[in-house]
């Protein structure tokens, strides 16, 4: 094998090599343009594979077959780069690859020089390379030396195919254009597979970022743990620290702080649920967690399992969410529903019972009077002071049941509390406690005086319960953005957690002799007034803050 072979050899290999590159490229990314390249670069490896007489001395049909061949697999080269490089491909080298085709055939056809016959297809392949290389450098938006590599061996190719006509014929000079074909078509084989490389961590560090600008900014808190070989945390979202008041690194250093947050109760909850790990997938977790502030929040907690390659539960990714308005949302149902059906209730049996117990009430005082009797007279009075408690519960009831026509008229707040101040003043003296009056300046409200009188004595006498001797009450009100805001603070023990979750439902009361329908009936008011009642309570005391929509009417 002489050199000329050798080298000529050394050209089909490479060509060969490349050809071996985008395919696999191909099996990899599945995009058009490696489809593209693949068809050029083995158009580009027939030509050598079965056209190994020397150019010069190709009878024309098959000059013809070999020109075009040339011609249509560099146009595959530049239209796989354009798409590539998302560069639309200008129509102009269509119309310029056909001339350069006629020209070349009509030389050959002619029979004129071989210089002549090949000179418009070579110029016009250089070009095409020079401009296939300029695509990869200039408008192929990755980083690394891998576009400048591939581009710059597809300029100094598309030099090397224009100075063919001139040396082809030079025979010592020959062989060393093969080999340098040989090792350009090398460099740009290896020089794409950098490329793909180097677009492919490109790609991958683009999407890392823009899911990590997504989880980042989530309302949702997401995340990733490992369970073994000890539990901790790969990932947690900073929203976290709007749902726990904890911000991501302090569950870094410290994995049990979750268990920490966690409401006591649900806290038997998650072992379960980790126990259970393998059939958690796809199913909801509800917990409580507890902020420094002491605020209860409801999450739901989306999860699933993470495995290893000997199917082993190693870890969990996935969100949580703060339900807590739902929560609220549903504890407000469910407290209409309850007093709805005590309504129910109380209108069925509430008359019966009482017409009775009148009778019973109005003999008992009778018996009471007579002189046979006067030694039960304190037994009497006791009956008869529980059949009175027993009649107030029944009113309760009843206040609960009826649906009331409420009487709105524009009216002042701060009047309201000033004309029941003698009367819980006089109660609060009696008890050995105080109660005091700070009214600001608000708008007048449209609401019904007799039920926010109510309202207010109910607190009130609740909060005078809930302290001990010498504890004062405070009665105020202020304006707050669109609202008017009553408040009304005691001086107690505040309201044990397991009551404040409930606080409001019929027949929840922290008195020991309490009917648990106090508070009941204030929220059917607040709700009537479209008001909502919020409550802050602890060691120090509790405050009842009810919100007056200004343009509820």
């Amino acid at each position: 094998m002489n050199f000329l072979e050798t080298s000529l050899l050394a050209t089909i290999l490479a060509s060969l090599a490349v050809i071996c590159i985008y395919i696999y490229l191909f099996l990899q990314y599945r995009q058009l343009y490696l489809a593209l390249w693949i068809s050029g670069w083995i158009l580009h490896f027939g030509r050598f594979a079965f056209f190994t007489t020397n150019l010069p001395e190709i009878e024309f049909p098959l000059l013809v077959i070999y020109q075009l061949a040339t011609i249509v697999s560099c146009v595959l080269l530049l239209k796989a780069t354009s798409l590539l490089t998302e560069r639309n491909l200008n129509t102009s080298w269509y119309f310029w690859a056909a001339i350069a085709t006629i020209c070349s055939d009509s030389a050959a056809y002619l029979k004129l020089s071989f210089l002549l016959a090949s000179l418009p297809t070579c110029i016009y392949i250089g070009l095409l390379y020079c401009k296939t290389g300029l695509l990869f450098i200039k408008h192929l938006e990755i980083p690394g030396i891998g576009k400048y590599v591939t581009g710059v061996a597809f300029i100094i190719l598309g030099i090397h195919a224009i100075d063919l006509p001139f040396l082809i014929e030079i025979e010592r000079i020959v062989p060393w254009g093969f080999l340098v074909d040989a090792l350009l078509r090398f460099v740009i084989g290896v020089g794409t597979l950098i490329v793909f490389f180097e677009k492919t961590r490109s790609d991958f560090l683009l999407k890392d970022q823009d899911y990590r600008l997504l989880a980042e900014n989530a309302s949702d808190v997401i995340f990733r743990c490992k369970i073994r070989p000890v539990f901790a945390f790969d990932y947690i979202s900073p929203s976290v620290f709007k749902l726990t008041g904890f911000y991501p690194r302090e569950f870094y250093k410290s994995p049990k702080l979750l268990l920490s947050i966690i409401y006591p109760s649900d806290r038997p909850l998650l072992k379960m649920s980790l126990k259970s790990i393998t059939s958690i997938k796809g199913n909801l977790l509800t917990l409580r967690l507890i902020k420094p502030n002491q605020e209860i929040v409801w999450v739901e907690q989306k999860s699933t399992p993470i495995f290893d390659n000997k199917n082993t539960c190693i870890g969990l990714e996935g969100i949580v969410r703060d339900i807590s308005s739902r929560k609220i949302m549903e504890q407000d149902l469910s407290r209409l529903d309850r007093l709805n059906a005590i309504g129910q209730m109380a209108a069925s049996v509430a008359h019966e019972i009482r017409n009775p117990m009148t009778t019973v009430r109005g003999y008992l005082q009778f018996f009471s009077n007579k002189q046979e009797f006067s030694k039960y007279k304190s037994q009497f009075g006791l009956l008869i002071e529980e059949l009175d408690r027993t009649n107030l519960i029944i009113k309760e009831y009843l206040s609960l049941s009826q649906h009331k026509i409420v009487d709105f008229n524009i009216s002042h707040l701060n009047s309201i509390i000033e004309s029941l101040y003698p009367l819980v003043k006089a109660d609060a003296n009696g008890m050995n406690k105080d109660i005091n009056l700070c009214l600001n300046p608000i708008p007048e409200l449209y609401i019904d005086e007799k039920e926010i009188r109510q309202l207010i004595l109910n607190l009130v006498r609740n909060g005078l319960e809930a302290m001990s001797s010498g504890g004062i009450i405070t009665i105020s009100t202020f304006p707050e953005d669109d609202k008017v805001v009553l408040s009304i603070k005691d001086q107690g023990n505040g309201i044990p957690l397991h009551i404040l979750e409930n606080i409001g439902k019929p027949f929840v009361s922290t008195k020991e002799n309490g009917t648990g329908l106090g508070l009941a009936i204030c929220y059917r008011i607040a709700e009537r007034h479209q008001a909502k009642i919020a409550v802050k309570s602890d060691s120090t005391g509790t405050t009842f803050l009810i919100y007056f929509q200004l343009t509820a009417k």
